[in-house]
């Protein structure tokens, strides 16, 4: 696969300028991809989690279910992302992946990530840096889901989403249906069309199907309190790389 082909590799190169050494190490990472369809179960919640998964492309999910019917929507992948981090520590997968679109990923067995620090030591950083911006959007969603009502809540997704799918552009592709936004915000199927179009009254957004429109984008964030400090990218703590390339 090359370097510009690589999820991955892109994600990794915004938190530091990475060495050719890093590079090949990174690459190995996706070797085997394998293509999931839209609504497929990746890896089950009880799960063995021998490996983890890196996202070359499409989007997914990571949801608990209840005995009730209740889901509840933890995190959202999006291409250069690695689903199962924060399960690195467990022998069981503690929810469930599934693909949101039709997907590409590559499993790749957690044993080998000791070979790889072992290579390249501040791939350790990064990915631990990766981790933590993982948790912090979790933390943010918590607060989100906790204390925002409901049209401010689906105003700070709106953001967060744009942000992290296209961050250039002034509309952006969601493909996400009311029922799996509602499990993300703790918001019914019925309660996000009317908050939608609640948003839409007051000029913020547009949507069409799963494409969002964001007229004053500015607006948007004032409205939804938006602060994206737990976004952000370039952090000052990483160490620069070895003399020797590593």
């Amino acid at each position: 696969m090359a370097m510009q082909d690589s999820c991955i590799i892109q994600h990794f190169g915004n938190l530091a300028d990475l060495t050719a050494a890093e590079v090949e190490l990174l690459q190995s990472l996706e070797l085997n991809p394998r293509t999931y369809p839209a609504g497929e179960i990746i890896r089950s919640s009880g799960a063995r989690a021998d490996v983890f998964f890196t996202l070359n492309g499409g989007w997914a999910y990571a949801a608990r279910n209840l005995s009730d019917g209740e889901r509840q929507v933890l995190d959202l992948f999006l291409p250069g992302q690695i689903m199962g981090l924060r399960e690195l520590g467990y022998d069981d997968s503690l929810s469930d992946f599934v693909a949101l679109t039709e997907i590409r990923a590559c499993p790749f067995p957690k044993t080998r990530l000791t070979e790889v620090f072992d290579q390249a030591p501040r791939l350790a950083d990064l990915f631990m840096l990766t981790l933590a911006r993982e948790q912090s959007m979790l933390v943010e969603r918590i607060v989100n889901i906790g204390r925002r009502p409901a049209d401010r809540r689906l105003a700070h997704f709106v953001v967060e989403m744009k942000l992290r799918a296209a961050p250039d552009d002034p509309d952006f592709e969601l493909p996400m249906n009311q029922e799996v936004i509602g499990d993300t915000l703790g918001l019914s199927s019925v309660h996000v069309s009317r908050t939608f179009k609640s948003l839409e009254a007051l000029g913020l957004v547009l949507r069409q199907g799963n494409r969002i429109q964001v007229g004053d984008f500015q607006a948007l964030v004032d409205y939804a309190e938006f602060n994206p400090t737990y976004l952000q990218r370039q952090v000052a703590w990483v160490r620069q790389a070895a003399a020797e390339g590593v």
